[in-house]
């Protein structure tokens, strides 16, 4: 935001600069006819602080309308955000930073303005063309300097936003180890175990539902059930404890989640708890223990004297999030845990979400007080998950558009008045024999100097300021060569837009008319 209200700023400057310039004959009469420096001063700020905060106003008419698209795009997870809205702090905040901005980038033209020679302005046929003129930014310093800030602070906004989209793009498609499509959940709290195992044969019998199995935890809501566990072969240090990551689950709810299964067997209905207790693991946990042994057959324990046995290995699944690698897991089969409180899984044919009437009625028809909360499909729930990034990556693109936006309309003022301001040193080179080309090339080639200088100053304010960045990025580096290169390819190619079209204005002038006038 900073960086954004710093780019309107420099715009703002410069063009007051390029309209006190264009009043300096004005200025001078004003002071011939014994105007003082005081009222001058007084006349300028005044204009520039009415423009701040009108500008301001109109900020707040769109802050307003902004927040119910921010509103829309809230993840969940970020404290207050509903709260926000235009209070008095707002208004106030606001009102203070507009009148600043007025006094601090008037102060410019200002001081042009009391600088004046009125000798050189007030003769006859003389401009301020005359006096600072030609096709050269070197004449036209501090607005260049201007210029030059502001595609600085577009870079590195634009380098940010790059950055966090390209992280959010590779996040988006990292392999959740599990299928989301056509896959609808709920949770559900029944009287017993046995109620549960009931509702499960009844949705499975549903039309449409292809599939459907009952989990203690499922993946990407949240829940946790972390706890010490004994793993064969394994002997800890004195005092360490080996945290692993337990669920429950029935028979066929890898199969609905479409888990690969990479050794053993899944659970079966003969996994009873009057069955040898067994247990799946996932492939980290097998990796972690027996990286060089068939992990079928082996034990874990949380009781010396009632082993488990691994009965199967199945494949990582992103319980936390794409972008958290968590902690080794156990599945059990819930006929043995005996849980009440489970989430309910069914794939479908069709719309998800279309069933869930149906399922929730099968439900009710076993246990009529069952409680069925957090109904959503996985889609929802792999779209949800990615909320946090995709709205910081959409907050920071939007601050760069606009700051993209700021910077070109900053290169074409200040090119604009480059050409306006030469009209006569234009007319003359023309008479002397230039070709419309070279005159394009000309004035081309001062905006591009101005494009090299800020898009060089602001790669290098990249590289420092996207290290702070580091920790919201995932699989892109903070220093990423192709985001670098690809931002500076964009900010060229608009700040040559933006001087191409005030150049083919001054190809278009007549050698005639512009001798004449001068």
């Amino acid at each position: 935001v900073t960086l954004v209200l710093l780019t309107a700023c420099a715009n703002v400057a410069n063009l007051l600069l390029t309209r006190a310039a264009g009043r300096e004959k004005e200025v001078a009469i004003r002071t011939a006819l014994g105007a003082g420096v005081q009222r001058l001063v007084r006349q300028l700020l005044t204009e520039s602080i009415l423009l701040a905060v009108v500008g301001g106003s109109a900020g707040l008419l769109i802050a307003q309308w902004s927040l119910h698209l921010i509103h829309t795009m809230n993840p969940g997870n970020i404290p207050r955000l509903e709260e926000i809205h235009i209070s008095l702090p707002v208004l106030l905040f606001t009102f203070g930073i507009s009148v600043l901005t007025g006094v601090l980038f008037g102060v410019a033209p200002v001081w042009r303005a009391v600088r004046l020679d009125l000798n050189t302005s007030l003769k006859s046929g003389g401009r301020s063309g005359q006096t600072d003129g030609g096709l050269s930014v070197g004449r036209h310093r501090l607005r260049g300097l201007l210029v030059v800030s502001e595609l600085a602070l577009s870079s590195m906004l634009l380098i940010g936003a790059a950055l966090l989209i390209r992280s959010f793009i590779t996040l988006a498609n990292v392999p959740p180890g599990f299928t989301t499509d056509h896959v609808l959940s709920m949770q559900v709290v029944a009287s017993s175990h046995q109620a549960l195992e009931e509702i499960s044969d009844r949705v499975a019998k549903l039309p449409g539902v292809t599939s459907e199995g009952l989990v203690s935890t499922l993946p990407l809501t949240g829940g946790v059930g972390w706890g010490g566990i004994n793993v064969e072969g394994f002997h800890p240090a004195p005092g360490q404890e080996m945290q692993s990551d337990f669920r429950t689950a029935s028979s066929n709810y890898f199969q609905t989640m479409q888990v690969p299964l990479l050794k053993g067997r899944f659970f079966s209905e003969h996994d009873t708890k009057d069955s040898q207790q067994v247990a799946i693991v996932d492939a980290k946990f097998a990796n972690q223990f027996w990286p060089h042994e068939n992990p079928i057959g082996k034990h874990v324990w949380f009781d010396p004297k009632k082993p488990i046995t691994v009965a199967g290995v199945v494949g990582v699944v992103k319980h936390y999030g794409l972008d958290i690698d968590g902690k080794i897991v156990l599945y059990l089969p819930d006929k043995q845990a005996q849980n009440t409180q489970m989430y309910l899984v069914a794939r479908t044919s069709a719309d998800p979400a279309s069933l869930t009437g149906a399922v929730v009625r099968e439900i009710h028809a076993v246990d009529r007080n069952a409680p069925v909360f957090d109904i959503r499909t996985m889609q929802q729930r792999l779209y949800d998950s990615l909320a946090r990034p995709r709205f910081a990556s959409t907050m920071l693109a939007a601050f760069a558009a606009f700051a993209l936006l700021l910077s070109a309309i900053g290169v074409y003022g200040v090119i604009s008045y480059l050409v306006a301001q030469s009209t006569h040193d234009i007319g003359l080179r023309m008479a002397l024999g230039a070709q419309p080309g070279s005159i394009l090339g000309l004035v081309v080639r001062q905006g591009m100097l101005l494009a090299a200088m800020g898009i060089g100053s602001g790669l290098i304010g990249a590289a420092i300021l996207t290290r702070l960045m580091a920790s919201l990025l995932f699989g892109v580096s903070a220093h990423d060569g192709v985001t670098f290169l690809s931002v500076a390819e964009v900010l060229a190619c608009v700040t040559l837009f933006a001087t191409v079209i005030p150049a083919l204005r001054a190809t278009r002038v007549d050698p005639m008319v512009a001798l004449r006038i001068e």
